[in-house]
């Protein structure tokens, strides 16, 4: 779940803005909260364990770690480190090491990672012992290090979804989607930072933070709000301290903070595509995990657009001779789509539900049908349980608990939520339905900061991003946004964006004031692969 509530959005972002992060944390967190140039802390947050990998660290040289430093320097992704490996230029346990000694350096400040997985070097050593079998090269992330976002159980770490009422007994089994990561070949390095209860806990919650992990900052700016919830997800990926990670997302939390991150690609699959036992939920009927990565890695596709301003027209008009058997049609002057598009953005006006009740609705009837299920790691099976611990444990709640009350007290029935579900994917099938007959079009793009079709979640369809290199007046990156029409169209968005991808690393950073023609072509490898999608 991201924040949808934009009036209180803005108003925090002013009040950063004016304040500064560390003041207004401060101040909400009733003096609990430190953030400095050097230090960032939350009084209760819960450091990171090392000592299984003191003795390890010791004794890695700082030249094995400037080694894989360059070997990695000009590409990290999962097909580079598969290559490393099998090719035996290193080895995943000092790939392992590697990444740990980042996270030494970085996370004490940024907060990505929430938990390190103690027996990560064992199994890295299990799979440099498997270097020389046969059908290694068949496993699509050998040697790759994976790090999940906090409300995933992994065997044997904490499934605290970033909350202390959570945080009692290691889970005992790993949830299905981590099972299908190792039997590819893949280790598990820890779990990542979220905005706590992945933005179900409170709205006043700041993105990134939770009171086990503490706040986890922007990587470029800790002024810029870093989105969420999968916020050490991304943030992680940009800090290079794993391969690629998992996310989770309701609606907008994968590729919000992939967006804001910048250079983040993240897919949010088609709803069910991936395994989703053993996560915890906010709401079933949409919850879905989903990768997000370095870079993304055919057939005619023909992609209409929806654009904001005149400048991002111009970028997408530059792309589009970049793109081989790929039409770009302006949707922006068609009087029909503005109304078609209304109860998809904005389905309140149609079915008089807010998204806060729908969502609220959804917590309160599947988050005590998970904790039931693992009543072994949890003592706490009802929602009422949990919302009267905090109460009693307020300091560890700094924020409060606001949806949480919500959902205890939610009134709304199963048939009005029904009808918000119905509102939104009756509006999204007559507008893909219009756009498929007037246009033949394929997927939408859109130049997105903001990512506004996350609502279309609710259709369970799928979305992706990608960050593009932008010489504009204010020399900024923009994030394009790929939006599926229909359930499985996973591939065909990975396809567009890979075609993106090969665009940008053809002409560099896109300049609108000269011609794409002088640029001289990049030999850089895109080599995300659409690997996780077919786990």
């Amino acid at each position: 779940m991201s924040k949808n509530n934009e009036k209180e959005k803005e108003s925090s972002t002013a009040e950063n803005e004016t304040d500064g992060l560390e003041t207004a944390c401060y101040r909400q967190c009733h003096g609990q909260f430190c953030l400095t140039p050097t230090v960032n802390h939350f009084v209760h947050e819960i450091p990171l364990d090392f000592s299984p990998f003191l003795d390890s660290l010791a004794n890695y040289t700082p030249t094995t770690y400037e080694r894989i430093e360059t070997l990695l320097k000009s590409d990290h992704s999962i097909d580079r480190v598969k290559s490393l490996i099998l090719n035996k230029h290193i080895i995943c346990k000092d790939l392992c090491l590697y990444y740990l000694k980042r996270i030494q350096m970085t996370n004490n400040y940024y907060k990505a990672i929430i938990e390190l997985n103690p027996h990560l070097l064992s199994e890295a050593q299990q799979i440099d012992e498997q270097i020389n079998e046969n059908n290694v090269n068949d496993k699509l992330l050998f040697g790759c290090v994976a790090a999940v976002k906090g409300n995933i159980s992994v065997c044997d770490m904490y499934n605290d979804a970033g909350s202390y009422v959570l945080h009692e007994n290691k889970m005992k089994d790993d949830a299905s989607i981590i099972k299908k990561l190792r039997k590819q070949g893949c280790v598990i390095l820890g779990r990542t930072n979220l905005s706590e209860w992945a933005y179900a806990l409170s709205e006043n919650i700041p993105s990134g933070f939770s009171a086990v992990g503490g706040q986890c900052l922007h990587p470029d700016d800790i002024r810029e709000d870093i989105s969420g919830s999968s916020s050490g997800s991304a943030v992680g990926i940009k800090l290079n301290l794993f391969t690629f990670s998992l996310g989770t997302e309701t609606q907008g939390s994968i590729l919000s903070p992939a967006i804001h991150t910048k250079h983040v690609c993240a897919l949010k699959p088609s709803v069910n595509a991936w395994p989703k036992d053993n996560i915890i939920p906010i709401n079933y009927d949409q919850d879905t995990c989903g990768p997000l990565a370095h870079d993304h890695h055919s057939r005619p596709i023909r992609v209409g657009y929806i654009i904001q301003s005149q400048e991002d027209l111009v970028i997408l008009q530059s792309l589009s001779p970049l793109l081989p058997l790929t039409t770009l049609v302006d949707l922006n002057k068609d009087p029909v789509l503005a109304q078609l598009i209304i109860p998809i953005l904005d389905p309140t006006r149609t079915c008089n539900v807010t998204f806060q009740d729908y969502l609220c609705y959804a917590l309160g009837r599947d988050t005590p049908l998970y904790l039931s299920a693992h009543s072994s790691s949890y003592s706490h099976e009802t929602i009422s349980s949990i919302v009267e611990w905090n109460s009693s444990h307020s300091q560890y709640i700094p924020y409060g608990q606001l949806l949480f009350t919500q959902a205890l007290q939610s009134k709304l029935t199963q048939e009005a939520y029904d009808k918000y579900r119905q509102t939104v994917k009756e509006g999204f099938q007559s507008f893909v339905e219009y756009l498929k007959s007037r246009y033949s079009i394929d997927c939408l793009l859109t130049v997105d900061n903001r990512d506004i079709f996350a609502s279309t979640a609710v259709c369970g369809t799928p979305r992706a991003t990608l960050t593009l290199d932008y010489y504009n007046p204010d020399h900024q990156q923009i994030n394009v946004v790929a939006v599926g029409f229909s359930l499985g169209d996973d591939l065909l968005l990975l396809r567009l964006l890979q075609r993106l991808e090969k665009a940008r690393l053809q002409v560099g950073k896109i300049d609108t004031r000269t011609s794409f023609q002088k640029y001289v072509q990049q030999p850089i490898k895109s080599a995300y692969q659409n690997n996780c999608v077919i786990l």
